[in-house]
């Protein structure tokens, strides 16, 4: 039978209940992140290692996901399948509806790598990528890359659109003040980054707008085709919003 607590002495937090886990399911799952975010194929062994497990519970998973053409194998190691990237352009579609053709005209009208970032919580995750070749510049930004908020252009323009809070980085404050982020070296060495936030309203970033660059930094006619998108983008998505539009993330 259960006692009091004794006089004096706080009774115990109440605790929540354990959140159920279905432990293939959640191995299966890191391990399909793993090969998404790899930039080559990782062969099993590697694979292996990364997720701690042995090589024959790492294999059976591979073949499951391989049945349902998650990932594929090759000579060098294991990449996505064409299920997962089939499922990864649905991902977000009003978002890359809007976001796609005013990219590829950012691109074509500055010659750099264009692409295009949404906020995931704490993080930035590129969906829309548009590849210029160029010496001034080359694409390493891929759909599905993610890095933090706190780092590189994207997600600093992405926090710079919202409130100040208590300890953000000088360069968000700087990135508030001037309507779009630059940084070099943050997220991917060797490259820079210039950025300006798109919002569904006020105080609320939900995505940005960014150029990379390897040598120059880009004039001042760049960074005005970078804010025209960014408002483009910004205006297509209220209007979207407005008329019942499913964002996740927002609504």
């Amino acid at each position: 039978m259960a006692h009091p607590p004794a006089e004096g002495v706080p009774p115990l937090p109440a605790q929540d209940p354990p959140r159920p886990s279905v432990q293939t399911l959640d191995r299966g799952l890191r391990l399909l992140e793993l090969i998404a975010l790899s930039h080559v194929p990782l062969p099993l062994a590697e694979l292996a290692e990364q997720m701690r497990l042995h090589r024959s519970i790492v294999y059976r998973l591979l073949r499951t996901l391989q049945d349902h053409r998650l990932v594929t194998h090759t000579p060098q190691g294991y990449t996505l399948g064409t299920r997962a990237q089939s499922l990864g352009r649905r991902t977000l579609p009003v978002l890359q509806r809007i976001a796609k053709p005013e990219i590829a005209k950012l691109a074509a009208r500055v010659g750099l790598t264009a692409f295009f970032v949404v906020r995931d919580g704490d993080e930035a995750v590129t969906l829309v990528s548009v590849e210029v070749e160029s010496t001034r510049s080359r694409a390493v930004y891929t759909p599905g890359d993610r890095h933090p908020l706190t780092r590189g252009a994207p997600g600093i323009a992405m926090l710079a659109a919202e409130p100040p809070r208590e300890g953000e980085r000088p360069e968000v404050a700087n990135a508030r003040e001037a309507g779009f982020a630059s940084t070099a070296n943050e997220v991917i060495p060797g490259l820079a980054t210039i950025s300006a936030p798109v919002t569904s309203g006020p105080d609320t970033a939900v995505a940005a707008v960014a150029i990379a660059f390897t040598v120059e930094r880009p004039g001042r006619a760049a960074v005005d085709a970078v804010l025209d998108t960014a408002r483009v983008i910004t205006g297509r998505v209220r209007a979207a919003l407005s008329t019942g539009a499913i964002v996740p993330g927002v609504n």
